[in-house]
């Protein structure tokens, strides 16, 4: 059963909004943070956070899955981790602001159960700590 235990109606414009993301690319930032482990039984349940301020040329191409062609997120990794052009956004005002962390979690997940019950929370429990109105989903 996928029906969500709660939903929320926007109360706010978005201009009025802090957005964050939550991307399934399985983008890490290279030579700072473990790469997905793709020996995970199931798939890597874990997640990698992403700092707003990011080089975008820092982070790299941590997904399993072989079912897409990786050379497009590996020449622009924004195509999964969209941070430049939600700061566009932002700057422009469509919307209030970004989140100062952004979330990478691995797509190719067979066995999910580990992520919903534990990397879920804890994602939520950072945008609640940071006060994430908006979460723009990105997925691989």
């Amino acid at each position: 059963n996928c029906k969500p235990r709660q939903t929320s109606t926007l109360t706010k414009p978005l201009l009025k909004c802090k957005a964050a993301i939550v991307s399934s690319a399985g983008l890490y930032l290279q030579d700072l943070q473990k790469k997905f482990d793709h020996k995970v039984r199931g798939g890597d349940y874990t997640c990698r956070i992403i700092s707003n301020n990011v080089n975008m040329n820092h982070l790299a191409d941590g997904q399993r899955s072989k079912s897409y062609d990786h050379s497009g997120i590996r020449q622009d990794t924004s195509t999964g981790m969209p941070i430049p052009q939600l700061n566009r956004l932002a700057e422009e005002g469509f919307i209030g602001r970004v989140n100062h962390r952004h979330f990478s979690v691995m797509g190719s997940i067979l066995a999910p159960m580990r992520f919903i019950k534990n990397t879920i929370p804890e994602i939520v429990q950072h945008m609640k700590e940071d006060r994430v109105d908006v979460v723009l989903l990105i997925p691989f």
